[in-house]
């Protein structure tokens, strides 16, 4: 009998410890806690795009459409940044490399100068005002809206420059393109953003906001993102 009750016990301890074998975890690399040390989360062009960590900061999440603009009065900038307001966006503001210019000096000669210089040779890097360095990861968006002020018809030199330097990255892109002038017409700037994204797939209309039309810009942006399609 006793040597029954020890076989017994023999039996029982000998399949709890292949039970407890098996339920052991796996190895470390599988472990949710080490899944930040791989490339995917180290690397800066990669941005979860359903981070919810802090749902009050457009920065924070990556949005599939990107503003691009420059603004010297800061007409554009009132313009834009009330877009990024009704829109999943990012903002990028293109700005000179030379600093402290005086744009409106001799009836903004030097904005005038820029403008003849790039009609003259719009082919060559040469002909465009430098502009501070910039990283984009342009695969990162489907939609890209540039804003853009008016300078002697044509669009604002700096940000022909990011668009001579960035256009052809565009392509096959949606375009959008809010102008701001005082009182001139926009076609020729509409001719710059083509010849300079030539495979941009623009939306129509381009939205024409006069400066005197800047501080009720909100629903003139409401009403063209309806009209062109772009999800508020």
């Amino acid at each position: 009998m006793k040597k029954l009750v020890y076989l017994f016990l023999a039996m029982t301890l000998a399949w709890g410890a292949l039970a407890c074998k098996g339920d052991e975890p796996a190895s470390n690399g599988e472990q949710p806690e080490n899944t930040g040390s791989g490339s995917g989360s180290d690397d800066p062009d990669v941005v979860p795009s359903d981070s919810t960590d802090n749902p009050g900061d457009t920065n924070s999440v990556l949005g599939h459409t990107l503003i691009v603009y420059y603004s010297y009065t800061n007409h554009t900038h009132t313009i834009v940044t009330e877009l990024q307001k009704l829109v999943n966006a990012d903002l990028l503001r293109v700005e000179p490399a030379q600093k402290g210019l005086d744009y409106e000096a001799n009836n903004y000669a030097i904005g005038s100068e820029q403008i003849a210089a790039i009609r003259e040779n719009p082919d060559d890097a040469a002909s465009y005002p430098a502009i501070d360095p910039v990283e984009v990861d342009f695969s990162s968006y489907n939609t890209i809206v540039v804003g853009a002020p008016l300078w002697w018809s044509n669009m604002a030199a700096p940000l022909q420059t990011f668009l001579f330097n960035y256009g052809s990255r565009m392509a096959g892109k949606q375009i959008g393109l809010i102008v701001s002038s005082a009182s001139s017409g926009i076609s020729g700037v509409e001719a710059d953003a083509r010849r300079l994204i030539p495979d941009g797939r623009f939306l129509s209309p381009s939205l024409w906001i006069r400066s005197s039309q800047t501080s009720d810009c909100h629903a003139m942006l409401t009403d063209w993102l309806d009209e062109v399609g772009l999800p508020k």
